[in-house]
């Protein structure tokens, strides 16, 4: 540290860009979400995100379709747009099977952006805020050692809004492989459950046969769309024997 001739401190080359820095990186981001929130609300881009339109754009791609499904996808993601019309979007162009590898890649590849986002302008603020208290220093070392499994959890028991589960993960210190293959295999069962059903469904409505795998398809949605009430049923059920037994 050095003197200032009046005896007052003077903080060393690079100590107040240090200090703005976190502050300078969430404005950035707050600029940005004002940004694509005005593009939404006083253009017609929102347009795009239509069923009928993205179709209608895969289609006129002829056979690089599958790439710019993916690269749809991806971009939708970092912007926080839900991926539910998407996924479905993908089960009725591409299939089952094939749409769902495709939403998986496209999935990961945005997660892994919204990421990055809140790692690189909204992680240093908040340790700026919290860093110093014990229960954030616990939660970010758990959230570090555990990050696999954690992450695994959460895709697989769909409890949080996918892409609040990006945007937050970025602002711990899970490490990116760790999320990146949690993400990645996570949300695999649930892309094959929506895209199943929304092939079976197109085939359906356009004269297929209605065989076991269409009642099958929606069957696997309802226990999907259940799985959080089971899963909170569940917990709720320990946490009351845990109590009694105290």
């Amino acid at each position: 540290m050095i003197v200032s001739p009046d005896k007052k401190p003077v903080p060393p080359p690079g100590d107040d860009k240090a200090v703005l820095s976190p502050y300078l990186k969430l404005a950035v981001l707050l600029c940005m979400v004002l940004a694509v929130a005005a593009v939404f609300k006083w253009t017609n881009i929102g347009a795009y995100f239509t069923r009928d339109n993205i179709e209608a754009t895969l289609s006129d791609m002829g056979p690089w379709a599958p790439l710019g499904f993916v690269v749809i996808y991806a971009v939708s993601t970092v912007l926080g747009v839900p991926g539910t019309i998407l996924t479905i979007i993908g089960g009725v162009v591409f299939g089952a099977y094939v749409g769902t590898i495709l939403i998986v890649i496209g999935a990961t590849i945005g997660a892994s952006g919204a990421f990055f986002v809140a790692r690189f302008l909204a992680r240093d603020f908040i340790t700026e805020m919290f860093g110093k208290t014990r229960w954030f220093g616990k939660l970010d070392k758990g959230v570090e050692d555990q990050g696999l499994y954690f992450i695994l959890f959460i895709r697989l028991v769909p409890i949080f809004p996918f892409n609040g589960i990006n945007f937050a993960s970025g602002l711990t210190r899970i490490r990116f492989r760790d999320y990146f293959i949690a993400t990645a295999i996570g949300i695999i069962p649930a892309s094959f459950v929506f895209a199943n059903a929304a092939s079976k469904a197109a085939m359906a409505a356009s004269g297929g046969t209605i065989g076991f795998g269409f009642y099958l398809s929606f069957a696997l949605l309802g226990v999907l769309a259940l799985t959080p009430t089971i899963y909170k049923s569940i917990k709720a059920r320990k946490k009351k024997g845990y109590e009694q037994n105290k």
